[in-house]
């Protein structure tokens, strides 16, 4: 028969276990850097990947015109630079840099309006569509499997962005077309200035220009720091543009350090993650070729690399093989879109329970669509 145990003598119960999620289950920050393992989904994986061969498609028939061509180089050029200055501030975790390269895009969106309107129409207004509305299904099943757990079908949230397409590309073009109108009209007014007598009249009234300047100035720069919440904003609470664009410049302006705090950290986790991502995807090109070469004659090397003398049916096939590989950069083209727009949801959906209180786990179902 078993005896009680005494005061003295430890009851033989098992302590329980602390879990790492114990210690940061009301924390947000371990909650965003699920960003990389969401983009890796198979469904956004290849929703990314489409939407980067829809944009090379668009882009490589719109540069098959002279004129477009030129501008689309220029363009280009520009933001090339500013997409390194910004990579560099992020990983060099240098805020000021960070900062500084927003206000280098609000400038390069300001020149590529004015001084490339070609290029801006025929190529800009297309592949801001794609973009948007590939981004806002991406943003739609981030959210359900982030809040809800819940796998939703490409097709569902595809037809839930094409339905709303309007919506989502007015809310990121809209304030920039408002931008660009205030500054036609400044330039307009900037007329008179070269008249003499006009010129009185334009001085008197450059403080109302300035005035719409430092509104459109600031509008501009707000928009560009609070657009990565805009598409994820319309995927999420279900509502108007409008309603997306105030609500995230609301955010912004509501919790500016904390905001740029958690845009900084998801950037610098979203840009290590496509290099690991980016350097295993060409280190498997690189291995099979090597593989390829290893048992191999010359002409092996000529149908890889296309070099040399190919014959009847080698230049077909190293032309199959280049395929091959651009589908490969295209996955890669399509992690990084499928990251930036997780990671962009994630950011909203943390921001806005900074700002709102809102449960993270919430989000619209879509009923009445």
């Amino acid at each position: 028969m078993s005896t009680p145990n005494t005061p003295n003598e430890p009851a033989n119960v098992r302590q329980p276990t602390i879990m790492l999620s114990d210690l940061t289950g009301d924390l947000l920050w371990p909650k965003v850097m699920r960003a990389p393992a969401l983009a890796l989904s198979p469904s956004r994986l290849i929703t990314g990947s489409v939407c980067a061969f829809l944009l090379m498609l668009v882009i490589e028939i719109g540069t098959s015109f002279e004129p477009i061509a030129t501008q689309f180089q220029a363009v280009a050029e520009s933001f090339t630079q500013i997409f390194s200055a910004f990579s560099a501030s992020v990983l060099d975790l240098e805020p000021i840099w960070f900062i500084r390269s927003i206000w280098m895009f609000a400038l390069a969106c300001r020149d590529t309006i004015f001084y490339y309107p070609l290029t801006t129409l025929a190529l800009g207004l297309p592949l801001v569509a794609i973009v948007a509305v590939m981004g806002g299904s991406l943003s739609r099943s981030t959210a359900f499997e982030f809040c809800r757990g819940q796998l939703v079908s490409t097709e569902d949230t595809l037809g839930f962005a094409l339905r709303r397409a309007r919506q989502f590309t007015f809310a990121v073009i809209g304030p920039l077309v408002f931008c660009a109108a205030v500054f036609l009209l400044i330039a307009i007014g900037g007329l008179s200035l070269s008249f003499p007598v006009l010129d009185l009249v334009g001085a008197l009234f450059y403080g109302l220009a300035l005035l719409m300047g430092t509104l459109v100035t600031f509008v501009l720069v707000l928009h560009l720091v609070a657009l990565p919440m805009i598409v994820p904003s319309l995927a999420i609470e279900g509502t108007d543009a409008f309603d997306a664009i105030q609500r995230s410049y609301a955010y912004v302006i509501g919790k500016p350090l904390r905001y740029l705090s958690y845009a900084l950290m998801l950037t610098f986790l979203a840009s290590i993650a496509i290099a690991v991502f980016t350097t295993l995807a060409f280190g498997a090109i690189e291995m099979t070729d090597w593989a390829a070469e290893l048992f191999a004659t010359d002409s092996t090397n000529r149908v890889l690399n296309g070099q040399g003398e190919l014959g009847a049916t080698k230049g077909i096939s190293h032309t199959i093989i280049t395929i091959w590989r651009t589908l490969l950069e295209v996955i890669i083209a399509g992690y990084a879109i499928s990251i930036f727009f997780t990671s962009s949801t994630l950011l909203y959906l943390v921001t806005r329970r900074i700002c709102d209180g809102q449960d993270m786990n919430e989000v619209w179902n879509g009923i009445g669509e």
